[in-house]
């Protein structure tokens, strides 16, 4: 499986023919993972501006991903062992403990979710009003020690005020120490759909106990942009590398001139840069471009940061940022602090 990354690649310095499937596929909790040495450029053909001529991009904007078996055989655990390029990992350090499917399901709704608000951001960047819509606030997480909801249970109201995204369930919440709740019933709920009455308090350490993201998510701005991205694509990672392509396009195409720059990281609305995981991996893919003047990645892991910067040495120069303004700021050169930013709310929300 591919994550973060294109269409193609794994063109790797040392082949070996596969052999046929082990009827023992992925009964060890491992997971075998090589870079992908596939840079995809995020600014080029795979961006479609519907309504708007942008001009031919003077440098390229790429996305690059790390290839990982999350169900290996045992001949596949051997070549990744053997392979200096390449490691083993116990498997829920990819996927966090979900099962394998699930996990895979899971990473194509956050690749979608991170191109919304990736564009969204680089709309926001741009001057741009950004709305967002919703049909409430759907848990995406609970503490052990609240009761009264499910996970995918969604929020329509709160002391009868009818709630539309999660920020408006954190803004509904504000100041309160109980609050009742009219809920949806999500999937796993007696009745799936019914509605019903939660009354909740705060917790002792104030806090809420639920994480939420806005339910069928709509966001409206005046960017019209979209990604022909890979389908065995999975993963949030694209995020930087789709909003610098989208600012690119809309700033003149001179975002990335004067050579090729590579982004990974998540991006949400407001703008904030968030961590990614394999960094060592798509530093050493990185580090096969010897054409690639920049690696954009976010500064929320020091160790992650290090890792790319040990990796690349001189071939490249790793930038380090918790903003997108900060990634667009070292990439054209001038400072676009203190622009209105009009849209700052968090896509998820914890209490």
């Amino acid at each position: 499986m591919r994550f973060d990354a294109g269409q193609t690649a794994w063109n790797l310095p040392t082949q070996m023919r596969a052999p046929a499937p082990s009827r023992r596929r992925g009964r060890l909790p491992m997971a075998a993972v090589r870079p992908d040495y596939e840079l995809i450029p995020m600014n080029g053909a795979r961006l479609q501006t519907s309504g708007y001529q942008r001009p031919t991009p003077a440098g390229a904007v790429c996305a690059v991903s790390y290839r990982a078996e999350l169900q290996p055989s045992t001949w596949e655990l051997l070549s990744h062992l053997v392979d200096p390029q390449a490691a083993v990992v116990i498997r829920s350090r990819l996927t966090g403990g979900r099962p394998v499917d699930e996990f895979e399901a899971a990473g194509l709704d956050d690749s979608a979710w991170s191109l919304e608000s990736a564009t969204a951001a680089a709309a926001a960047l741009l001057g741009e009003p950004v709305r967002e819509l919703g049909r409430g606030a759907s848990i995406e997480a609970l503490r052990e020690d609240t009761r009264g909801l499910r996970c995918e249970d969604v929020i329509i109201a709160v002391n009868g005020k009818t709630v539309e995204t999660a920020v408006h369930l954190r803004a509904a919440l504000a100041g309160l120490d109980s609050a009742e709740l009219t809920v949806v019933g999500g999937p796993g709920a007696e009745r799936p759909g019914a509605l019903s009455k939660v009354s909740m308090a705060r917790h002792s350490d104030g806090a809420w106990g639920i994480r939420v993201v806005t339910a069928d998510r709509v966001l409206r701005h005046g960017i019209e942009a979209r990604f022909e991205l890979p389908d065995d694509l999975r993963g949030p990672s694209l995020g930087l590398a789709c909003a610098l392509s989208v600012v690119d396009a809309y700033t003149g195409g001179r975002l990335a001139a004067g050579g090729t720059v590579v982004a990974t990281g998540t991006v949400d609305m407001n703008g904030r840069v968030g961590g990614v995981g394999a960094i060592e991996f798509k530093a050493r893919a990185v580090r096969a471009h010897p054409h690639v003047r920049r690696f954009v990645v976010p500064a929320e892991s020091r160790a992650d940061v290090d890792d790319a910067r040990r990796i690349l040495g001189a071939r490249a120069e790793v930038v380090a940022v918790t903003t997108l303004a900060e990634a667009v700021e070292v990439l054209c050169g001038f400072s676009w602090r203190g622009k209105k930013i009009t849209h700052r709310s968090p896509d998820r929300q914890m209490g």
